[in-house]
């Protein structure tokens, strides 16, 4: 992947589900670090250390299942918050878990095929939630943990 880059063949390299100690490897063996990651992340898998990890190191990270919570998560702790929340800025629970993930600096992603969908979620870059809603999902999410994603790989290695 690096002779892509330096071939410009690529703008930048980028990596899916790796833990602290992939990163590290390629920290160590690589010339050049990856862009992004991409995690299964959500408030019932927020990955804090991982995260903090990649902010140290200059690494984006992109979240793939944020809206798990309300599509195959629920029912959960994080339900009223999302709820309240969605009434007072006028969307739905979703775009308020995809505005959550743009306040922390992460990239969401999501598919529909549905074009009303994904019109709806582009709301989510009309507000703005404020650090004390954000540290209530936070708060909330982490009473429950659950992965939608890649059980049979990762769900051992969720504590990290």
């Amino acid at each position: 992947m690096e002779d892509l880059k330096e071939q410009g063949l690529t703008k930048s390299i980028g990596v899916s589900n790796y833990f602290t100690e992939h990163l590290d490897f390629i920290f160590e063996n690589c010339k050049i670090p990856p862009a992004i990651n991409q995690i299964e992340f959500h408030p019932y898998l927020q990955r804090t250390e991982l995260i903090k990890y990649h902010k140290a190191k200059g690494i984006a990270t992109e979240a793939y299942g944020p809206l798990t919570p309300v599509t195959k998560g629920g029912p959960g702790p994080v339900d009223d918050i999302l709820a309240g929340l969605a009434r007072k800025y006028g969307v739905n629970p979703g775009e308020i878990l995809l505005r959550w993930c743009i306040d922390q600096d992460i990239v969401p992603i999501t598919t529909s095929g549905k074009e009303q969908r994904l019109s709806d979620y582009l709301r989510a870059m009309t507000f703005k939630l404020n650090p004390k809603e954000i540290q209530q999902i936070n708060e909330a999410g982490s009473q429950k943990h659950f992965r939608g994603f890649w059980n049979h790989k990762l769900a051992a290695e969720d504590h990290r």
